[in-house]
């Protein structure tokens, strides 16, 4: 299968969980409805494409900011100082699959921006440090394995913490934290319904070692672990 990959660094990032009111929190990771909506606006889309996204990556470290937050309500609006987690010195890897069309249009998104692109605030601005297009391969796990044979591997340790859907993970000796995450939503009257998907954050260095997995033919053979596969 064919796919895009993405390096990304930011400076700072808060991926902002919803219904966090006493202070932000905010996710390890980028949820999949943030990367989705970025590339929605990279395309200037005006409906629902389909994608399949695999989001992985790490920090340095966490802090706490003080901020001035504003809260509306009806013409009202108020404001509270509220503390505010940060994510300092953020890599992530992205993958991204879609139709062969849409892909190259993104790419030529990518390589060619006008602006720069920010994932979670505004103000979290992203370096594109690499865009390529990668194949991703199907391989079962057999830990017993002795010799090589194609479509075959030992088990792989995680080398970043990574997203891993429920109905995904093979291996239930693997375990992390669960998220339920918003990836994509379809408007009904004046609300949106969000379609969520059950997710585990999978901190690096667990080990699949059942199973089926999928891994990208660059030289860092990273594992991915798509939205909706």
């Amino acid at each position: 299968m064919k796919a895009l990959k993405l390096k990304l660094f930011q400076e700072t990032a808060c991926y902002r969980k919803p219904f966090a009111m006493k202070i932000a929190e905010t996710y390890p990771l980028p949820p999949y409805s943030t990367i989705n909506g970025l590339l929605h606006k990279l395309l200037d889309a005006d409906h629902l494409i389909p994608f399949e996204i695999s989001i992985q990556g790490e920090y340095e470290s966490i802090i706490n900011n003080y901020q001035t937050t504003y809260f509306y309500k009806k013409n009202e609006v108020t404001t509270m100082p509220m503390n505010g987690h940060m994510l300092l010195g953020v890599k992530l890897i992205i993958h991204i699959a879609a139709s062969e069309e849409i892909l190259e249009q993104l790419y030529e998104c990518f390589s060619n921006l006008s602006e720069f692109i920010s994932v979670g605030r505004k103000e979290d601005l992203a370096r594109i440090d690499e865009v390529s297009f990668v194949e991703v391969n199907k391989f079962e796990v057999d830990n017993d394995l002795d010799e090589p044979e194609e479509g075959v591997r030992k088990a792989y340790r995680l080398k970043q913490p990574i997203y891993i859907p429920r109905q995904n993970l093979e291996d239930e000796n693997v375990t992390g934290i669960n998220y339920l995450l918003c990836c994509s939503y379809e408007t009904i009257g004046t609300k949106r319904k969000w379609h969520k998907i059950d997710t585990y954050y999978v901190e690096k260095g667990n080990d699949i070692t059942c199973g089926d997995i999928l891994v990208d033919d660059s030289k860092d053979e990273d594992i991915v672990y798509f939205s909706h596969r």
